[in-house]
Parts: structure tokens; sequence; C-alpha cells
């Protein structure tokens, strides 16, 4: 401890005996501590801004079944949601899982004045859908945050109609960007805010204090129902590009490679390295297939854009065009192709089993693929007899799967192999393996390899069943 002083303390004279010592501090202690002194508090009150605004927050019913789809004799279900208006022709955003399936919606403002209102086109990708009210008058309205990204810190102010109590205002901070919640799909990276959001808060606006739309409320994290401070909302840039489209063509067009993708990943020295999007299958007579992209090409970039997982890749994909030419930068057979792929756009299928068979990622249904496994036999896998395919994010969706987990999906099991005398089925999914998710089927390949390296019999795994059930079984490595 005294060698590190020893450089700042210099003898100068002795007095009587007594060393006199001046000591030299390093520069570096002049620093100033962390703070903004001349930074501007809250205003005095928000009553101004949310007067200002608040005219375009809707409260929104739905009632379906019963008397509002024509069936008297049946009984009906009404929920509540939030919305706000951005034309003047009364034309507003809210989530799609608050209008799904409604036969009647109607709109009420905070005035008392309702209106009967239709649906004009959704995404439930993203949970963003648009509405028209049906009245002929003009309607005051909102507009999205066009300007710097919204940074973490920002003051933000919620309005909706949380448990249908009527319209309520709160405050807060955006606490977080780029979230992902479980449900999420592939489309979205939440802002978080600890601005209060309970139930009936979905489809209603987060403003900044100008009063633009930086964010629509969608859900939030709570163990009660009720608001703990954790509440998600689709940042105003994606939100807008979604309600564009709506407006203009009734559904949002998305460009559509026909390719499922999986994480790439490579070995290095014992470490896992991840970069790029591997291509799991190609649906025949797809856009993927007609450039000729193959089976375990990794994608690392899209005209120019790099790609640094499947989730960039298919967020790059679905923001081109149908008929739109784009570049693909590919590595195949660890060599990268000179002047990238080019690849004419299609348009991605709304039909998710339309949209299965078009990537090729059928799993062990009937129709076109490109490099369809083949039959497994009694020994494949290390003696499992499992016939074992990766997941893309697309696939794990389609079949029900939370967005956070990992499996591999069984695409077929060899008759009288041990996997099969455990009950295991062509269409259910490998989710654990010796309580570790697995990730890849050459994940899985080493749980199993380390396993009997240690000379184990068999091995605990986690199944998901064709009811999309989860339990424990196990398969023998003799």
């Amino acid at each position: 401890m005294l060698s590190v002083f020893n450089k700042f303390i210099k003898p100068v004279f002795t007095l009587l005996g007594v060393m006199v010592l001046i000591i030299v501090l390093p520069v570096s202690i002049s620093a100033k501590p962390l703070g903004l002194p001349n930074a501007q508090g809250l205003p005095q009150s928000l009553a101004n801004l949310i007067e200002h605004v608040s005219p375009a927050v809707v409260n929104i019913k739905v009632v379906t079944g019963g008397y509002a789809a024509g069936r008297p004799s049946e009984d009906s279900t009404e929920g509540q949601g939030s919305g706000f208006i951005v034309t003047s022709d009364g034309k507003i955003v809210t989530n799609f899982h608050v209008i799904e399936g409604g036969d009647k919606i109607t709109v009420g403002f905070a005035n008392g004045e309702e209106f009967p209102a239709k649906i004009i086109g959704t995404d439930h990708e993203t949970d963003i859908a648009v509405i028209q009210i049906q009245a002929e008058r003009t309607f005051d309205y909102v507009g999205f945050y066009h300007g710097a990204d919204v940074r973490i810190g920002d003051w933000v102010l919620a309005i909706g109609n949380p448990f249908g109590i009527g319209q309520s205002s709160s405050v807060g901070i955006i606490s977080a960007t780029l979230r992902k919640r479980v449900d999420s799909g592939s489309y979205v990276d939440y802002m978080q805010t600890d601005a209060t959001v309970n139930r009936g808060n979905s489809g209603g606006p987060l403003f900044n204090f100008k009063g633009e739309v930086i964010g629509v409320n969608s859900a939030i994290f709570s163990p009660t129902g009720a608001s703990v401070g954790i509440a998600f909302a689709v940042p105003h840039t994606l939100a807008e590009e979604i309600v564009v489209d709506i407006i203009k063509y009734g559904k949002v067009k998305r460009g559509f490679l026909g390719a499922s993708l999986r994480e790439a990943e490579y070995t290095q020295n014992g470490i896992v390295y991840k970069g790029g999007a591997t291509i799991n299958s190609i649906g025949t007579g797809s856009p993927a297939d007609k450039a000729g992209l193959k089976v375990e090409d990794i994608i690392l970039g899209i005209n120019q854009t790099p790609v640094s997982n499947a989730v960039d890749a298919t967020r790059a994909i679905g923001r081109l065009r149908a008929g739109e030419t784009a570049v693909f930068k590919i590595e195949r057979a660890d060599k990268i192709i000179p002047g990238g792929v080019r690849v004419t756009i299609g348009e991605r299928p709304e039909d998710k089993d339309k949209l299965k068979i078009a990537t090729g990622n059928i799993g062990g249904a009937v129709g076109p693929a490109v490099a369809a496994p083949a039959a497994p036999k009694a020994n494949s896998l290390y003696n499992t007899g499992l016939s074992l395919v990766d997941l893309g994010a697309t696939f794990r969706e389609s079949i029900g799967m939370s967005v956070d987990q990992v499996g591999v999906y069984v695409d077929a099991v060899a008759p009288g192999s041990n996997a099969a005398r455990k009950g295991i089925k062509s269409g259910m999914v490998i989710l654990e393996a010796d309580n570790r998710p697995v990730a890849s089927v050459r994940f899985f390949g080493d749980i199993i390899r380390k396993a009997k390296a240690a000379e184990r019999r068999s091995l605990v795994v986690k199944v998901r069943t064709l009811n999309g059930s989860e339990h424990y079984t196990s398969i023998s490595l003799n």
C-alpha cells in the first residue's frame, strides 16, 4: 500500500527533527462528480398536455357472440381496451388482441360520445390493429414522434382506460429499450416503462411531453394482473410502419424468402461463436429456392446490412417488398460466395399452414420441401432412433411454442427404437436434456456424447407433446 503512494510523497526539509512532507496528488483526482447542474426539473403540471391530447384517446368496447354475432341464443362476451386517433377521418390505432374476434366494436370518448367502428386491418405479429370510426365528421388526432432515438430515462405519459373505469393518465420514464417478451414474435423489440399501465390500457398511447406518440402500450409483466411497474410498448418507429401499411393495403405486406432460419454458430477451440442466420429448410418454388440458396447456407448480410442472427434476418427480409431484388451475403461450406446471391423477394403468406409449407418447415406433415430428412434407422442419433430437426423461429411460433423456448423437433422416430418405446413421437419437441435447454440438434448430440463418455446409462429429457403439454421422460444410452 505504501509503495503506491511513494511517488506522490516528497520530503522537503526537517525542522526540530520532524520531517515535513508535501503530498502531490495525481492529476486524475481533479475529476468532478457526475451530474447536470443546469438541468431543468419537471413542469409544475401536465394538465395542459393531457388536456391537449386526451380528446384523441378513446375507449374501445368489443362484444363477441350473442346478438352482436346474430346468434341471440348464445351468450356473449365483452372486452375493453384503449386506442388513439391518427387521422382526421377517425382511423384509430389499437392492439390486435383488443379487437380480435370482435363482432361489435364501439368507440367511446371521454366526453361521453360513442360511435360504432369497423376493422380496417390487423397484424398479429406486432399486435397492432387499425379500426375506423363510422361517422361522417372530423376528429382530433395525434401523430407519431419523429426524431432522435428514445432514450432510457425519457419522461412519458400513458393515457388509457384501465379496468374500464374511464380515461386515466399516468407518468413514468422509459425504463429500458429493445426488450423481448415471451410472445413477441420475431418483429418487435419493446420499450419498457414504469408508467402505470393496467388491463384496459392495451392499445393506448405512450406520449412524450410534447404530445407525440412514442409507443403503443401492449402488455404488462405482472404476477397479480395489476401494474407492478413493468409495462411494454411497441416503439413508434415500428408502429407507424405497420399502421401505414394497414391503412394503405388493409394488411402488412412483409417480404418473404421462403426459408426457415436458425441461429448460425460454429465452434473453435472449444468455444461456441454465433453470427448470421443458417438456412434450416427451403420451400419448393420459393424465392430462396429459385435464387439457388441451399440448406445450411449462412446469411451474413442483406443489401450490405450485416445480419447477426436469425431475428435480424427475419426482420430485414420482412422490411422488403414483393418483387424487390435483394443481395444476400452468403457463406457456403466455409466460403463467402463472391458477389452474393440475388433474390427476388416474395410476399409472406398470412395463413400459418401455408407459411410452414412455403418455408419447407413442415416437420412430419406432408408437403413439398427441399432436403426432407430420410426415415431414421433404429440406431440413429446414438441409438435413440430419433430423426431431429432444428426449430426456426417461424415454425416454433406456428406450433404454439413460446419464443423464449428452444428445442429440437422430432421429425420421425424409428419403430421399435428406444425412443419409440419411451413414447416419443413425431411432432413432439425435445426442450431439455440433462436439465439443459436444447438449442440445436448438434447441441443435443454433444449432451449425449458427454453422457456416454461418463458411462451413464440413460438421459432425462423434457418433451413437449402434440397437445402442447410438457413432461419428463428418459431415453436409454445403451
